[in-house]
């Protein structure tokens, strides 16, 4: 097994999952081949979602070979510490002998913990370390991969970040949103915006009512600029996106966003959260001529978008 094998360019795993729960793990547990060929285990999947107390460990399996219980704990970001107590809380709770850990990027930190698990618990105990990495192909198509970085008897220092380094798909984010976020403080938005857990996007807060946000994003989906609405009542959240609907001509009207603009107006039923905003097609893979188109219509998006909201977002609100 080449733990340390040096791969083809590497593109942001959100390339192919969007989210972590909804998209990454049901995939996971579907391939866990491929999982267990990087570890050298033959993988079957046992449950999903599996509750240990109030939580639920992402993907419990065995090992086909001999039965043993594995807990797998993903994600779709750089590991921390939140996830490295998830992952030994639930393969206690499982009783799992095997505990695997997947990330796009292991924090040198975090992999020497795992790697230090390995020498003190006993050889029926293990503990893996996996980056799981989209590459593009010959092709251009994009195509996942995992790589082990941590396991019994070993780790591949070489295939973790070193203290303090930051990852490069957030330096890449960082490098988009920072020439954004200085032009956008000049037209009134606030300095120091909410990041998005997954860095690709920026949150700006509007006050007085800290349920409602104006965003600008790039991601799996593409560019946007939204309204996002989150209030602690999902009914009180639903009233908020069902008024503005009511006037969803005037409100896309109101904005001058060019000919066709893809108006995307969303609010799931079993959340209390809303977005309206416009979508374009971009990605953070593009060349830089084509990243500073996208920030130069975020610019010029988003006041526009603030202004309209704000006008009616006031009455609504004020009148509760």
């Amino acid at each position: 097994m080449n733990v340390c094998e040096e791969g083809l360019e590497q593109l942001d795993v959100h390339t192919m999952w969007q989210h972590e729960a909804l998209d990454f793990t049901p995939w996971l547990a579907e391939n866990l081949h491929m999982l267990g060929d990087a570890i050298g285990l033959k993988l079957e999947p046992v449950q999903t979602e599996v509750p240990v107390g109030p939580y639920f460990l992402d993907i419990l399996a065995r090992d086909a070979d001999d039965g043993t219980k594995v807990a797998i704990e993903n994600q779709l970001e750089m590991t921390d510490l939140h996830h490295l107590g998830q992952l030994l809380t639930y393969a206690t709770g499982c009783e799992a002998q095997i505990a695997v850990w997947v990330a796009p990027y292991f924090s040198y930190e975090h992999a020497q913990a795992l790697h230090r698990l390995n020498e003190w618990t006993n050889e029926s105990i293990r503990f893996y370390g996996v980056k799981v990495e989209v590459v593009k192909q010959a092709d251009g198509n994009p195509a996942p991969r995992f790589r082990t970085v941590v396991y019994p008897g070993g780790w591949c220092e070489e295939a973790t970040l070193q203290p303090g380094e930051m990852d490069p798909i957030k330096r890449k984010y960082a490098g988009f949103f920072w020439p954004l976020l200085a032009k956008l403080h000049g037209e009134g938005f606030e300095e120091r915006p909410v990041q998005y857990f997954d860095h690709t996007g920026r949150m700006f807060r509007s006050n007085p009512y800290p349920g409602i946000r104006y965003a600008a994003a790039l991601d799996a989906a593409g560019a946007s600029v939204k309204l996002s609405i989150y209030m602690d009542d999902k009914e009180f959240t639903k009233r908020i996106f069902d008024t503005l609907k009511d006037d969803r001509e005037g409100i896309e009207q109101g904005v001058d966003a060019g000919s066709a603009p893809d108006w995307q107006w969303h609010r799931p039923d079993r959340y209390a959260f809303a977005t309206i905003g416009i979508w374009r097609e971009a990605s953070i893979e593009d060349p830089p001529r084509k990243l500073e188109e996208t920030r130069a219509w975020m610019l010029d998006i988003l006041p526009k978008l603030r202004k309209v909201f704000d006008q009616r977002l006031a009455g609504i609100l004020e009148s509760q």
